[in-house]
């Protein structure tokens, strides 16, 4: 709080106020230090607003973006009566984005009215480009300048129209394509793609490293399996699209986004929000931000009403995978396809399984599974990979025993939603394993290893003692599905724990080093 009020004291006698600005948004971002910020204030941001007429306009945005951030609707005339009169065009969007953090629906007849105004000079700009293009017959010479002219105005119109989208009631689009299903590409496990290709009975069927495509398929049956982790949409007649912000936006706009949206689903008057996710190693993070945003607000206008850039209630997610060469490839992604294969995940830990994981690692281990077996998890968790075994065969009863209280509190949250699925009661029990004990044997197990006991020094000595106590609890011809980060360990282990033979393995993930077992017990 010293440091932040030492800050604001230097604002007041006018010493390097822009980066005493600067610190105080950087710091204020934690929410406790913003709370010790507004204390400093004291509910008078006479300081602030006043700043909002300094000559230079990087603390006028400063000044502006740090209102925002004081939650308080006080500061809404001054932001919009700044804006009004802003004549620095870069800055003007910061006004909107500060007021952006507040609720400024009595604001929003102005915002339409600038939105009429901004769209009257697109319109009136595009046609003096249109007669130049003419002129010189140079398509290049026409998207700089048009770009090179307007930027800051893009940018200012892509905000207006999600500031107000954003108080307006939305129709959602409806997916319609269900069979046959356009092209689509399932991103899969890297190692097993064949896992998710041999559950596709409808179309035709190519596996890649980490995914797997399907022409003419069926959207229905896609949903039905559970060892995807998202489902991307190529666009047709795509291209690798290079070069700058404004190039990029006009490639992207060249594919005609918005009518292969429109062919995919049912007829609407209703623009397609969207955002942009950007996966690249040559542009650093603190700079993707600002390129994602000049793409979209280009793209906005060019594609003239039927995209519309949101930072939320998106419909659609624009995501441009960088190549080697630095080009990106544009793919697709839907929220108006429901995915609710994991509905009953609705309470997580850091340490929880992935959902997408555990399904392959039930897929893998199908061909040891005994319908309604007695079923075991040591170390439950949350309860995914449970819950997943269950989905795929049937079991009863079903037990969960993990030491971290929270985890097992989620756990029976997830077990009542995931109740839909037919399955016995699940009982979860908050204790260390290794305390456990019960009156009969179970004749499954499936489990995660604790990632900081088995990867540790002693994993294998802890892999030693799970065998040993997990032994107590078995009948005969048990199986073990097992996930470890440490297989070395596990293979030490049964050397020692001569009652288990090891079925079968495969590694899950490289990086990790994450290897699943089927052991079976003597």
């Amino acid at each position: 709080m010293a440091r932040l009020e030492q800050m604001l004291e230097m604002v007041k006698k006018d010493r390097d106020v822009r980066q005493n600005l600067i610190q105080i948004r950087q710091n204020i971002s934690d929410e406790s230090l913003r709370r010790n910020f507004m204390y400093l204030l004291g509910g008078d941001f006479t300081l602030l607003t006043d700043l909002l007429e300094n000559e230079d306009p990087k603390v006028r945005k400063n000044a502006a973006l740090i209102l925002g951030m004081t939650e308080d609707e006080d500061v809404l005339p001054a932001l919009f009566e700044a804006w009004e009169k802003e004549e620095t065009l870069f800055i003007r969007e910061d006004y909107l984005k500060a007021a952006s953090m507040l609720d400024y629906r009595e604001y929003l007849p102005k915002l339409k009215e600038r939105i009429l105004e901004l769209e009257k000079m697109q319109e009136e700009s595009q046609s003096v480009q249109s007669a130049q293009k003419n002129e010189t017959d140079n398509e290049e010479t026409d998207v700089r300048s048009l770009w090179d002219n307007n930027k800051h105005l893009l940018l200012e119109l892509s905000r207006l129209r999600s500031m107000v989208s954003r108080y307006e009631r939305r129709r959602n689009h409806k997916y319609v394509k269900m069979s046959p299903a356009p092209d689509v590409i399932l991103q899969t496990n890297r190692l097993h793609a064949d896992v998710t290709a041999a559950q596709v009975h409808t179309g035709t069927v190519n596996t890649m490293r980490g995914a797997v495509h399907v022409k003419g398929g069926d959207i229905e049956e896609l949903l039905k399996i559970r060892t995807w982790t998202e489902m991307l949409f190529p666009i047709p007649g795509t291209r690798p699209v290079a070069g700058d912000e404004k190039t990029i936006a006009q490639k992207l706009r060249d594919l005609k986004i918005g009518n292969y949206l429109k062919y995919l689903h049912e007829e609407s008057d209703q623009p397609f929000r969207y955002r942009i996710e950007l996966k690249s190693q040559s542009i650093p993070r603190e700079k993707r931000g600002e390129f994602i945003s000049r793409i979209a607000s280009r793209l906005d206008a060019l594609q003239k009403g039927t995209l519309q850039n949101t930072d939320s209630g998106y419909e659609v997610e624009l995501r441009l995978i960088e190549r080697k060469d630095k080009s990106f490839i544009p793919l697709l992604k839907l929220f108006t396809i429901p995915d609710r294969r994991y509905a009953y995940r609705k309470e997580t830990t850091a340490q929880s399984t992935s959902a997408s994981l555990a399904a392959l690692a039930v897929e893998l281990a199908r061909p040891y599974l005994k319908d309604g077996a007695q079923l075991l998890d040591p170390f439950c968790g949350t309860g995914t990979l449970l819950m997943e075994r269950c989905i795929a065969a049937g079991a009863d009863p079903v037990y969960g025993v993990d030491r971290f209280g929270e985890a097992v509190a989620k756990a029976k949250i997830n077990s009542e939603i995931s109740q839909s699925y037919p399955h016995a009661p699940f009982h979860f029990i908050n204790r260390d394993f290794f305390d456990f004990t019960h009156e009969y044997s179970f004749d499954e197990v499936i489990t995660e290893l604790p990632k900081e006991e088995a990867a540790g020094e002693n994993g294998k000595e802890f892999t030693e003692r799970f065998l040993e106590k997990v032994s107590t609890l078995l009948s005969g011809g048990a199986v073990l599905t097992v996930l470890t980060d440490n297989a070395l360990a596990m293979e030490d282990a049964l050397k020692k724990e001569r009652d288990f033979t090891m079925e079968d393995s495969f590694l899950l993930n490289e990086r990790a080093g994450t290897t699943e077992f089927i052991l079976k017990y003597k």
